[in-house]
């Protein structure tokens, strides 16, 4: 059986784990982050009724292509332009982008 031997593999990685005190009391004094918190939870709460609103629309829809055989295109327009909507929310939230979606943007176009 041969056996190979294993060496001691060093790490020469060297961090730098001292945390600037003044700093750090400066970014947790910032208003500016802490609004932003605020304005997450808010569109966090619009996004939960959003999802809500987005049924109605499936159902509605999926009513419409039922009793029709095919799906209206205003609702398709409607379905995309609010899709686009919870897409800039979930932008926001999850720090993607920092503009803040609508009413304090211009709602998203459909693209159909």
């Amino acid at each position: 059986m041969n056996k190979e031997k294993k060496e001691p593999v060093e790490s020469k990685v060297e961090e730098d784990v001292s945390i600037n005190t003044e700093e750090l009391k400066e970014n947790l004094a910032k208003q500016s982050k802490w609004l932003r918190l605020l304005w997450m939870v808010a569109f966090s709460f619009v996004y939960y009724v959003a999802i809500g609103i987005l049924w109605l629309i499936v159902v509605t829809q999926f009513l419409f292509s039922l009793f029709t055989n095919s799906p209206n295109e205003n609702i398709l327009k409607l379905s995309n332009g609010f899709r686009n909507y919870m897409v800039q929310i979930l932008d926001f939230i999850t720090y993607q982008s920092d503009d803040k979606p609508f009413p304090f943007s211009d709602f998203p176009k459909s693209k159909k």
